[in-house]
């Protein structure tokens, strides 16, 4: 009854804030394109914004038809600009991980604060993940050489002096957090938009731990793109913050529309399109 009348808000929902949820979905991912330009910058490799945003768009579409998110699309991202742009497959690996070690610093600070408003004893879950973290920056080297050995490449000096030295390059870290931060901004003003798209005015707080709860259930599943899990999951909390059960179950139709339907399809036009095929036949005969 619930997923019935959840799908009359959907169809009820105002454009006039639902347009501009889907703006915010496609300048996250112009941002992590600008992040991924800086992180490569800082090795001495320069990349087409545009190539570097159509590589993304198809590494979303890749990590929503293979199991475990982010997986193959990550992947794919190394394949795209290797294979289209002559950058070598080593730098393009490490970018990538650095990129996501940026991305790690205000994710955790907004799991932090999405856990601390309601309660202190899950927080202390973060304890390993920052202790983690600070063992990558602290003992950086030996974690290149971990990542460079599992992903099976080589490096010349001079390549492995370059991408040593990313973590001093003050820049690219203050660039690639500043832009990390303002992609989380703007997933909460994603989901602040699709409620109010509905009628519904929820506070900050509860916005930032379902947006929290959305990024960890998206991590965690083990299906393709987190279907099925993702959506009881995030259903589930809304319904457990307070949300009508029918407006947890529209909210979510309305961000899953977003996040995987047009993510992937936009994904899968630029693979038809930008020469995205040859990478993905490159990328299955690796």
């Amino acid at each position: 009854m619930e997923v019935l009348t959840g799908i009359q808000e959907v169809r009820c929902a105002s454009l006039h804030y639902f347009l501009p949820a889907i703006a915010t979905y496609y300048v996250s991912v112009l941002l992590f394109a600008l992040r991924w330009k800086y992180v490569l910058k800082g090795t001495g490799v320069d990349v087409p914004l545009a190539e570097l945003f159509k590589a993304n768009l198809a590494g979303l579409f890749v990590n929503n038809i293979t199991p475990m998110s982010r997986g193959g699309g990550e992947l794919l991202r190394m394949a795209w600009i290797s294979k289209l742009q002559g950058v070598p497959m080593r730098i393009s690996a490490v970018s990538v991980v650095y990129e996501r070690i940026l991305e790690s610093i205000p994710v955790m600070v907004m799991v932090a604060l999405g856990f601390l408003y309601f309660t202190t004893s899950e927080a202390f879950a973060l304890a390993p993940l920052v202790v983690g973290l600070v063992l990558v920056w602290l003992k950086w080297e030996k974690f290149i050489e971990l990542t460079l050995r599992l992903f099976r490449v080589n490096l010349s000096e001079e390549e492995r002096e370059r991408i040593v030295t990313l973590r001093k390059r003050g820049d690219v870290n203050l660039v690639g957090i500043g832009i990390s931060s303002l992609v989380w901004v703007l997933d909460v003003l994603r989901l602040k938009l699709i409620t109010l798209a509905i009628g519904l005015n929820v506070s900050l707080p509860v916005l930032v731990l379902a947006s929290v709860i959305n990024l960890i259930l998206g991590i965690a599943a083990f299906t393709p793109g987190g279907i099925g899990v993702v959506e009881g999951g995030l259903v589930g909390t809304l319904t457990y913050l307070g949300f009508p059960p029918a407006t947890a179950v529209s909210t979510v139709l309305l961000e899953r529309f977003i996040s995987y339907v047009l993510g992937s399809i936009s994904g899968l036009l630029v693979l038809f399109t930008s020469g995205g095929r040859e990478v993905w036949r490159a990328l299955k005969s690796r």
